[in-house]
């Protein structure tokens, strides 16, 4: 899947059970329709972004509240019963790559941050 949509909250950063770094971001993505009588109606769905390593690594220095990303990654449906035995049901984006296409006014270094880390990622691609 191809996910481009608004970053709601900073990038927040953990380490799994076998002690990899993962880094978590909600996406907002919006749908505009109209409806019977013609009004422009807008539907909002969050995503829960999940990175592994490498990319979670970069994404915690530069993906911040306010953004707007492009991800492209896979979605995994998960199942499991919480501690007070209800049955829960989720949804996740494992993400493969991301881009920033919009930088929120509040991060100052970290586009130009971006710009680098993008310049050297195409010299590698280039290079093999």
């Amino acid at each position: 899947v191809i996910l481009i949509g608004n970053v709601g909250a900073d990038t927040k950063v953990s380490e799994t059970k076998a002690g990899k770094l993962r880094a978590t971001f909600p996406l907002a993505t919006s749908t505009r329709y109209k409806d019977k009588e013609g009004n422009t109606l807008e539907q909002t769905s969050w995503h829960r972004i999940t990175l592994g390593p490498t990319l979670g690594e970069r994404a915690s220095r530069i993906v911040k509240k306010g953004a707007v990303v492009q991800v492209e990654g896979s979605i995994r449906y998960y199942s499991y019963t919480n501690r007070e035995g209800a049955d829960v049901n989720g949804s996740e984006i494992l993400g493969s790559n991301f881009q920033i296409l919009v930088f929120p006014k509040r991060t100052e270094g970290v586009q130009e941050e971006a710009q680098e880390e993008s310049q050297e990622s195409n010299a590698e691609e280039e290079e093999e």
